[in-house]
């Protein structure tokens, strides 16, 4: 016999089991009447050590060849006698079978009887692999039908065991039924081996001796991370009372994270000799010396004076949400923008400004329905360095009467105001762009590769989410600001607190838009960060300060998009190009979000046993639940490594 499962459980004693199986039996894999005859004999022996009542093991049999037939259902089985005639009923078939038709069979009109959790419900799909002329398996729109129905199976709280008599199953078929995580347990002796490995219950409670409890922490990415918990030799939450090494599984929220790493502008009050005290706050992580440090610089200024920002140079776009959401509080949003314009030292050689609206709206060509998107340049990049006539026609933006049902295409702006800076933005200037908007994007796809683009660019970007928090994207916007979400994204439940945040924010881009303080870096200062997931995809960022070659420290940003992989094992995700290794067995991410599996004779694709050697064969291999076991060895087939454990 050969049993393909997912969990093996061993009980020295007689079974104790409280299960409902049902028994699907292919009568087209035998070759002659004499084999179909042996596989009879082998269905009945498979189960003939549980023990069978409405109360204990309820059974019923399926016959699967072109068609699928219930020989017998849970009600018309009261012993294994009534079992044994019911094989008996079983004729062979010339057809090949479709095994999809009796997943489905046995979901639709069988299991759909079985008793509620916590009693287990088991299909066990049986076939005769001594027929060599029938091991070609099966096509490719059979193989993607078994993989639906038992996806469906498996939502409804069903588990799935394959048994191959005298040979293995079709590798195609069981990945269409297990995946990749699938393992071959091998008894050429006693039918009562595969029986036990069908035990989905209580056996008698063994003694445990327990190392110790252990919590890992997987990486963060967005807000959330997986954690695993191991309890070696603890129960099962599920009642197998047996010695093993439990693994729980979480989806918790990371501990926010602060970079050590801000600018601080604070302007005392006005003194008697007519000056006010200006203190300038610079903190970062020295990596040279691995510790955080605090700079501060004072000096007086004319308290007439003490707002002016000196020194900037930087090229800045606004630019602000015009959807038809915004609409009521869209004065309110220009006014921010005003407020921070007024603070900027604007100027041919200092700070030139640029300000566009954005939104989108929906038209329709015959049956067909296009996206627009509706950017308007308020004012253009460096054209305009007077700040009244400045703030005059971003004033005049508030007329709103054609603006109404439109959307919120951010990512179209934002590759737009990539190609300003493109085309009128200033070499080796520092670059930013303040995003203030009061919902989610409605191009999120285009807005994850423009962020990424334009961060490429060397592109610093802000972002102000305000309104009802349940239309906000949290992840979008931090997935804009990052590696430095946590001071260069605002978010705020009313539009009134715009003002002030308006004018605090301005304060910062006083030294923000100065050239980086060379301290910077001479202490190597780099910030990095994960983006939430999108289709599959993250963003990895990295910031770093670095002298050019006339040893002017710059800010450079650096931004790619990966795919994420999932560890087979624990459900870890990685990134792609990262390598890793989980209980013996080597992975590796691709480009295109598969978990590459090596194969060879010393490492085994197999999730839940690993097959370590140990000098020369017989290896040792030790599974899930902790437990050794010898005489395990890696075969080929169909051109992969799978392991095999011989009890």
């Amino acid at each position: 016999l050969i049993l393909v499962h997912q969990i093996e459980l061993s009980c020295s004693t007689s079974p104790c089991i409280n299960l409902d199986l049902v028994v699907a039996v292919d009568t087209s894999s035998s070759c002659s009447q004499t084999q179909f005859d042996r596989l009879l004999s082998e269905v009945k022996a498979l189960v003939s050590k549980f023990p069978i009542g409405p109360t204990k093991t309820r059974l019923a049999l399926i016959g699967m060849s072109q068609t699928a037939q219930v020989l017998a259902n849970f009600d018309d089985l009261t012993s294994l006698s009534d079992f044994n005639s019911a094989v008996d009923r079983l004729t062979m078939s010339s057809e090949r079978a479709e095994i999809s038709k009796g997943i489905k069979l046995a979901r639709e009109s069988v299991l759909n009887k079985a008793r509620a959790a916590p009693t287990p419900r088991l299909l066990a799909l049986v076939k005769d692999r001594q027929c060599a002329e029938r091991i070609t398996g099966s096509s490719d729109a059979e193989l993607a039908s078994i993989k639906s129905e038992v996806a469906v199976l498996k939502l409804t709280g069903n588990a799935v065991h394959a048994i191959g008599i005298g040979g293995l199953w079709n590798s195609h078929e069981l990945k269409a039924i297990f995946g990749t995580n699938y393992l071959l347990f091998k008894n050429t002796n006693k039918a009562m081996e595969s029986a036990k490995s069908l035990n989905n219950k209580v056996c008698p409670k063994p003694a445990c001796k327990s190392s110790g409890r252990t919590v890992k922490r997987e990486t963060c990415f967005g807000k959330s991370q997986h954690v695993l918990t191991v309890n070696d030799s603890a129960f099962t939450s599920s009642g197998m009372e047996v010695c093993r090494q439990q693994i729980a599984r979480s989806f918790q929220s990371c501990a926010e994270k602060h970079s050590c790493y801000k600018m601080e502008r604070s302007i005392g009050s006005c003194q008697a000799d007519g000056n006010s005290e200006i203190v300038e706050t610079l903190q970062f992580l020295d990596r040279k010396k691995q510790s955080c440090v605090t700079y501060e610089e004072k000096h007086k200024v004319n308290c007439f004076r003490a707002s002016e920002c000196k020194d900037q140079v930087a090229d800045v776009v606004i630019m602000l949400d015009k959807s038809g959401s915004i609409l009521s509080h869209y004065s309110t949003v220009v006014d921010s923008a005003k407020a921070i314009i007024r603070s900027l030292n604007i100027g041919e050689r200092n700070v030139r400004i640029g300000v566009l609206s954005f939104n989108g709206y929906l038209s329709y060509s015959g049956s067909k329905t296009h996206v627009r998107d509706l950017l308007e340049m308020l004012v253009n990049l460096g054209d305009e360095f007077d700040v009244f006539e400045i703030i005059r026609k971003v004033d005049e933006s508030k007329t709103l009467d054609k603006y109404e049902f439109r959307g919120t295409n951010t990512g179209s702006a934002l590759k737009e105001v990539k190609k300003l800076f493109n085309s009128k933005g200033r070499r080796n200037v520092f670059k930013a762009v303040v995003i203030i908007t009061d919902g989610g994007s409605n191009d999120a796809k285009v807005l994850f590769q423009a962020v990424s683009d334009i961060k490429n660019d060397n592109v610093t970007l802000y972002a102000v989410g305000v309104g009802d928090p349940d239309d906000l994207d949290f992840d979008e916007l931090k997935m804009i600001t990052s590696p430095e979400s946590d001071r260069n994204l605002f978010i705020f439940n009313k539009f009134d607190q715009l003002r002030h945040w308006a004018l605090n924010f301005s304060a910062r881009l006083c030294m923000e838009l100065r050239p980086p303080n060379p301290k910077l870096c001479e202490a190597d200062v780099q910030i990095k960060s994960i983006s939430p997931c999108l289709s599959e995809k993250m963003q990895t960022t990295t910031v770093n300060f670095k002298y050019d070659t006339v040893k002017t420290c710059i800010k450079h940003l650096k931004n790619e998009i990966k795919a994420t992989c999932v560890d087979p094992i624990d459900g870890s995700d990685h990134l792609e190009g990262e390598s890793w290794t989980n209980m013996c067995h080597d992975f590796r991410c691709d480009s295109s979000g598969n978990t590459i599996l090596p194969t060879s004779v010393k490492k085994c694709v197999a999730a839940d046993f690993s097959c370590k050697p140990i000098g020369a064969a017989p290896f040792r291999c030790r599974n899930i639940d902790g437990e050794e076991r010898e005489n395990c060895q890696c075969i080929d087939k169909d051109g992969e490594a799978v392991l095999v454990v011989d009890n």
